[in-house]
Order: C-alpha cells, then structure tokens, then sequence
C-alpha cells in the first residue's frame, strides 16, 4: 500500500485482533527488526489483472532458488528481522513448484507467515485446498477482487476457468478451513472503487463502488461463505450481529469485518502503484514512509527493495546472493541513505518522489503531509489500541 493511501485509510473490525500464537511466545523476546518482509518467491502469475502491474512489468520472470529461500528464512529466523513473513510482492506463490515446502520451512521456524493468492488453484488444483489446510500456515489473503461474474472479466483469468469455477473453488477452501482444525485466518479481498480525494487510482475502473453495492457484495459471500457451519454453530454469528457487522462498512476505506475468528472480509480501495502509469505526477519533495525501517522486500533473485511497490526493483539495496539481509539494511549505504532521508522528512529517490506525489499539486500536499500524519502519529496510536492494526 502506499504510504499517502494509508494515511487515510482506516481499518475496522467487530472485534479487536489478538496476537498470533507465534507473537505471543516472542512477546519477552527482543524486537522485530521490520514489521513484515514481503519475500516474493515467484513473479510469475496466470492472472492479468487490470488493476496490477504484472502486464507492463519488465523484469525477467522466475522462480526463487530453494536454498535462497532457505537461507532468507533462516536469517530472518534466526536474527527476528520481521514480524510478519509474507508471501507475497508480485506473482501467484500458488503456482511456485516448491510452495508447500516453503510454507513447511515458514512454519517449522516458526515465522508469522502470510500468503496472498488470488485462489485460482483450488480449482485448478483442488489438492492445493487439503494441502493448505493442512500446512499450518498462520494466515492466507485471498484476492478475490472481483465478486461476481461481470467484474471477473478485469482479471485476465486463464480461458478454462469461468468466474463460477474460481468462485466454487475459494468457497470449497473456506469451507474446508472452517471445518478443520486449523487456526489459519483467512481474509477474502474485496476491491473498493469508490472514488476517494486522496487517492490516484492506477487506472480509471468500475469495481464495487458506495455503500449500497458493497454491503450487497459482502452480504452474499457471507451467505456463501458462512454456509459450511450450522446455525447454531458457537462461531457463527447471528443474523442481528452480521447484519450490524456488516453496516458498520464505510466505502472509499480500508476495512477489516470479521465473520467467525477464522474468517473475515476485507474491502481495499483502488490505489496506484506508485503512480507508475500516470501521465501526470506531482512529484513528491517531504513526507515519510516507512520503507527499511518497517518493511522490505526481497524479490526472487535475491535483490532486496524498501517496499512492496517496488516491483520493477528500481530501488535496489543489496542482493542476498552477495550479503546478508543484516547488513544489507542496517550497514550498507543505499539503506541507510534512504532511511535517514524519510527520517528528515525528506524524499530523496526519484521512485519515491514519483510514488509519494499525485496528479494535482493539492493532492501531492495533501498525502506528503498525511504519510507523515499517518507513520508518526496515527498508526503508533492505533497500535498501542488494537495490537493486531494495521496487519497486511
């Protein structure tokens, strides 16, 4: 997410988040050194979705080296450097050959591993629904962006899978994680269209937009969702409570409504990437994002950027073939430069300055002010209230 997006987004849900059972064990252990490491494991993706950058990414697609995955999580294991390990930057990790073994190397380190899929092979691999029940990783994102059959056309889906095929295969998944006894949370990901002042959206679309269209999405996957437990089921919420759950959503805001502890909804609104495709950039020159400082990413050659927009890896800080992600940020000068730029309010890096800007000079204001309003002031304060804010 950007940082002048975030700056404006809130995140509500019916109950507070508690710390993983991972968290919970650290708790008196030292600190994280970032709060989540976005780790791509592969960039390929047999999506096309017209709201991602994959169709005009340049780099060369592949897979990342089972003894470099190896190592990263070893290091970051071993020396806590994130508190969240996601799997995710660009690319689908579903169709990464070894990503079952990944996951079980994850978890046997006990890291707080995310995955992001947009769910297409529990369809096309209906072994990936038990397999990933059973993998015991602490939290899986689907992207399921588009809700019914006439949005699902943005996603440039392979032919042989039909909107109702993609959407029969999320829902056996859910359906087979509710019923098991896995504590994986999963999170469906809705995209929010709705028009929003501080935002530049990636290109112009029609998705989901206002309160009425979303809510009528949201209470349909429930319905489709929460099918798999009886009414009387203890997680189930009743009537009443999903009705008021489900009314408490704003649109044009990042939202979290949780279903059952195992099960939420989460609407996302339409952001750029890094306005890479916008014809007309106020260019950003002060403001503060949180990149090296809270997160990183390590693309699947082993280069590591400051951030999960960074998916050209434009900002390169190092490459773990060479160094250790240790010293790659905490001792090596793109990092560091980069970090005691943001921490003197300052944006140094043209990628940034581009990222950070928009398209009027009242809206460039208005998120370089609002990335240091968020980072400095609003995200510490939710935080301290509900531990689990904020969590991607």
């Amino acid at each position: 997410m950007s940082v002048a997006s975030r700056s404006v987004l809130n995140q509500t849900s019916s109950t507070s988040t508690n710390p993983s059972p991972h968290e919970a064990s650290a708790q008196h252990q030292k600190p994280y050194r970032l709060e989540r490491i976005h780790l791509e494991v592969t960039n390929v993706c047999n999506f096309k979705c017209e709201f991602c950058p994959d169709a005009i990414m340049e780099r060369k697609r592949g897979h990342m080296d089972m003894a470099l995955l190896t190592q990263a999580l070893d290091e970051i294991a071993t020396h806590r450097l994130a508190r969240i390990v996601a799997f995710h930057l660009m690319g689908e990790p579903l169709i990464y050959p070894h990503i079952f073994k990944a996951i079980a190397l994850a978890c046997d380190r006990q890291l707080n591993l995310h995955l992001t899929t947009n769910g297409s092979t529990f369809h096309i691999r209906p072994r990936h629904i038990e397999q990933l029940v059973g993998s015991g990783i602490p939290k899986v994102t689907i992207s399921l962006q588009t809700p019914d059959p006439d949005t699902f056309i943005i996603r440039g889906a392979p032919p042989k899978l039909s909107p109702e095929q993609y959407f029969d295969g999320i829902t056996q998944y859910v359906h087979a994680n509710l019923l098991s006894e896995s504590s994986t949370r999963v999170h469906l990901k809705f995209l929010d269209t709705t028009p929003h002042p501080f935002l530049v959206p990636h290109k112009a679309m029609h998705v989901v937009e206002g309160k009425e269209q979303m809510q009528q999405q949201l209470r349909e996957w429930c319905d489709r969702l929460l099918a798999a437990l009886p009414l009387d089921h203890p997680e189930r919420p009743t009537e009443a409570e999903l009705t008021r759950r489900l009314a408490s959503h704003k649109p044009g805001r990042w939202q979290v409504i949780e279903l059952t502890p195992k099960l939420a909804l989460e609407t996302f609104p339409l952001d750029s990437w890094g306005n890479v495709e916008s014809s007309t950039v106020i260019p950003a020159s002060f403001g503060y994002c949180n990149g090296t400082t809270d997160q990183a990413g390590i693309l699947y050659d082993g280069t590591v950027v400051p951030c999960c927009k960074d998916y050209e890896g434009k900002i390169p800080l190092g490459n773990l073939n060479n160094n250790s992600l240790s010293l790659i940020l905490d001792h090596q000068q793109p990092a560091c430069a980069l970090r005691q730029g943001f921490d003197r309010f300052q944006v140094t890096h043209p990628v940034c300055k581009r990222c950070m800007g928009a398209d009027t000079t009242q809206k460039s204001l208005l998120r370089q002010v609002g990335s240091i309003v968020y980072f400095k002031l609003y995200n510490p304060i939710m935080k301290r209230i509900n531990p689990g804010w904020g969590e991607i």
